[in-house]
């Protein structure tokens, strides 16, 4: 039998990419705190308007103030990046967060609660979002040599994926439970998280500029979308990313929908649909290391039309079980996207361009999401919640297809896999 002694388990910790790369586990941890709070402070701050006003539209545009403006500032903000010290600016962004989430507890603590305030603290969240969602991107390639950047990306998604588990839960029930002083505790992890991320150290040899990318340009808002559009592959993602997300978006809409006219489940059916995706999305960046090995523009592809696919039968289903195995499969299939989007971008772009190519991708995505989900409420005036289902899974699978019919697509090679010595596994003699 395999000996899993502490010496094997702490060999296997060497070897792998948080062991040999320390930085790397500081940068998810950071990203991770800092997620969390993110997600827990826009479920939190829905609750404590309402309760603090009783208007909704308030609640609505202080989520608004909080993403929007990230369509302008991700190009601005995404490109100081390659002027200035990411990590600084990396941390900039988690102390903002957390300052301005403290700001709003510590007006309502203290009786002065005003909505004028607290939406221009939402104002001041949205604006310097990009500094955190983007700066991470920016800093692994400095932690990491090429080869492993896939691999690497896939742990640094858990930052990603666990807190739309466990963020949500936390911001809410916290909410209901203890009021405003809720809102104290994503301060402090947002603080906690800029100082893990000052403590990362970075290598700027450690970039390799690709042959083939375009001379980057002078920073400006346009020079991040140059790339996007100029760069095949990266050309090609970004058409299936769009795809993805406005196909994406109607289910925001169409899923409590389905829960109540096919399960007869409620909210609580709903709730339960997107843990299971959640948790499927989580476990599935197990997939990451295995799938590096293949071409990841072709992974992506193919990854979109298999969850279009996985999607599809949830059109017939009348049963909460069998829809929630369906959300968590489909989750599954879809954590590696991102990572694997975002390792293409940093194989086909220059370094120098990183900031501002990041920021330009966040400003796409965060106009592609609301879009889809606005379009799903469209599409429910006309149609019901199951026949909106499926247009957004068909979308996924014509869209997945398209770009595996692209040059460009189908010619991205995975980089090399590193060659690490294998230690001899001792065998018990027991």
């Amino acid at each position: 039998m395999v000996d899993l002694a502490p010496g094997f388990v702490r060999s296997r910790w060497q070897r792998s990419v948080l062991g040999r790369f320390p930085g790397l586990g500081k940068l998810t941890v950071s990203s991770l705190l800092s997620e969390t709070a993110d997600e827990f402070a826009s479920v939190a701050l829905i609750w404590i308007v309402l309760v603090e006003t009783g208007s909704p539209g308030l609640a609505g545009l202080a989520v608004l103030f909080r993403r929007f403006p990230e369509i302008v500032s991700g190009p601005l903000l995404g490109a100081w990046f390659d002027r200035w010290s990411p990590v600084k600016l990396t941390a900039i962004g988690f102390a903002v967060r957390g300052i301005a989430i403290g700001g709003i507890a510590l007006l309502s603590v203290v009786g002065t609660f005003s909505i004028p305030v607290v939406l221009g603290l939402c104002l001041v969240m949205g604006v310097t979002n990009p500094l955190a969602k983007v700066g991470t991107r920016v800093i692994t390639p400095l932690l990491i040599p090429r080869r492993e950047l896939q691999v690497a990306n896939g742990v640094l998604t858990i930052g990603d994926q666990f807190p739309y588990l466990v963020g949500p839960v936390l911001g809410g029930s916290l909410a209901g439970f203890i009021g405003i002083w809720s809102l104290f505790i994503p301060a402090i992890m947002c603080l906690v998280a800029t100082a893990l991320v000052l403590g990362v150290r970075v290598n700027p040899s450690l970039a390799v500029t690709p042959v083939s990318s375009p001379s980057p340009k002078k920073n400006s808002f346009v020079a991040g979308f140059g790339p996007l559009i100029t760069v095949p592959v990266v050309r090609a993602m970004m058409i299936l990313t769009v795809i993805y997300f406005l196909s994406y978006g109607p289910l925001l809409t169409a899923i409590p929908v389905f829960s109540e006219q096919n399960l007869g489940a409620g909210g609580a059916g709903y709730g339960a649909m997107w843990s299971a995706m959640g948790v499927g999305a989580l476990l599935g960046l197990v997939m990451v290391p295995r799938l590096a090995r293949f071409r990841p523009a072709v992974v992506n592809a193919v990854g979109a039309t298999v969850w279009g696919l996985i999607l599809l039968p949830l059109v017939f289903v009348h049963a909460l079980p069998l829809a929630l195995v369906i959300m968590f499969v489909g989750g599954f299939v879809w954590a590696p996207y991102a990572s694997t989007e975002i390792s293409v971008i940093q194989n086909a772009v220059t370094s120098e361009q990183y900031g501002a190519v990041f920021g330009a991708r966040r400003s796409v995505i965060v106009a592609s999401s609301p879009t889809g989900a606005a379009l799903g409420g469209l599409l429910l005036e006309h149609f019901s919640g199951s026949q909106v289902v499926a247009l957004s899974g068909l979308a996924c699978v014509l869209g997945g297809a398209l770009c595996l019919c692209l040059p460009s697509v189908r010619a991205e090679k995975p980089v090399p896999a590193p060659h690490v010595e294998p230690e001899p596994v001792r065998v018990s003699q027991e």
